[in-house]
């Protein structure tokens, strides 16, 4: 959901006038580690919902290891340019996101029916037979199953998804920063300054 929100980001912000050039000019310190963390979770989300996953016995064993690398990523890849506000919401989402699942044996705890209700069925039967490392299924013995995956997106939304409050927060985050870095005249001069003064080295 993540890479719609920034799609959509970016063609808000132009129309409100922001120039996408900010977005490739802005001075993120390690925006690298964030962008990588990013695509490593989605990585693992991939291959989870996948058989693929059963054949990759050494990444099945280590599983909880890539789980914890790919947060501490996130993690380092906020607070390094944590001077965006925006920021804070992907922060707060994130933490929720791991609270959740490291209550939960470092599992993503997640609502069964919710993937009847947009239909990929085939991700139920999968879950139910113990086939989805990644997830565990919310029960009475769940802990705060409110912060697991529970807000179902079906149809007509293109993309059929289930998100948590902690995934709300970091879309709406990331949404807002893309906002933040479009719409912001200091971007440009900063590294138009910084530009100009290299000139005179």
């Amino acid at each position: 959901m993540f890479i719609e929100v920034i799609i959509l980001s970016i063609i808000v912000g132009l129309i409100r006038g922001g120039k996408f050039t900010r977005l490739i000019k802005v001075d993120f310190k390690r925006v690298w580690i964030l962008i990588f963390a990013f695509v490593f979770q989605y990585f693992l989300v991939f291959i989870n919902s996948t058989e693929e996953i059963q054949m990759m016995g050494k990444l099945y064993n280590y599983l909880k290891q890539l789980i914890i690398l790919s947060y501490i990523l996130l993690f380092i890849g906020i607070f390094a340019n944590i001077k965006y506000r925006s920021l804070w919401l992907v922060l707060s989402g994130t933490v929720l996101n791991f609270f959740a699942v490291v209550v939960n044996h470092w599992k993503i705890p997640i609502l069964k029916e919710g993937f009847k209700l947009v239909g990929l069925k085939d991700m139920y039967t999968m879950l139910e037979g113990g086939n989805l490392p990644l997830y565990t299924a919310i029960s009475d013995a769940t802990k705060y199953p409110v912060l697991g995956k529970i807000i179902a997106i079906s149809k007509p939304y293109p993309f059929p998804n289930i998100i948590s409050i902690g995934d709300l927060l970091m879309c709406f985050g990331l949404y807002t920063l893309i906002q933040e870095i479009m719409l912001s005249e200091g971007a440009q001069e900063k590294s138009t300054l910084r530009f100009s003064s290299s000139n005179w080295r």
